[in-house]
């Protein structure tokens, strides 16, 4: 069975997005001065772009192996993309602050910890 006209066209463009996105993000990336801010840009290629490309192979490939491999190829880059941000993070607060735990004077609120503020409700 012949797949029909409009899937090339439509693969085509699924890529296109795919790499436009890809490049935007690499722009981004490298315009951002903070490392943190830069790692926001890291995301939506793993995650927006490995789906589209899913997609893209899933319309254009009538094997159910590469299908079956492409969807645990981006589950895994989606879910590794979480665990590698994470820990990025971690290590730019450990090399910043030289510890990972908030101490006492930085100014960050730890959630669950003293009283809640006036005025919450509680």
């Amino acid at each position: 069975m012949n797949p029909p006209a409009a899937h090339p066209m439509i693969t085509g463009i699924l890529l296109g997005v795919a790499v436009a996105l890809a490049i935007l993000c690499s722009i981004g990336t490298a315009v951002m001065r903070d490392p943190l801010q830069r790692l926001h840009y890291s995301a939506p290629v793993v995650s927006l772009s490995v789906l589209l490309i899913a997609i893209a192979v899933w319309l254009e490939e009538h094997d159910p192996q590469a299908r079956v491999k492409v969807i645990l190829i981006g589950g895994v880059m989606f879910v590794m993309n979480a665990v590698l941000t994470h820990a990025t993070a971690k290590a730019i607060r450990i090399k910043r602050a030289g510890h990972w735990d908030v101490r006492e004077g930085e100014g960050i609120r730890v959630v669950g910890s003293g009283p809640p503020p006036e005025g919450s409700g509680r």
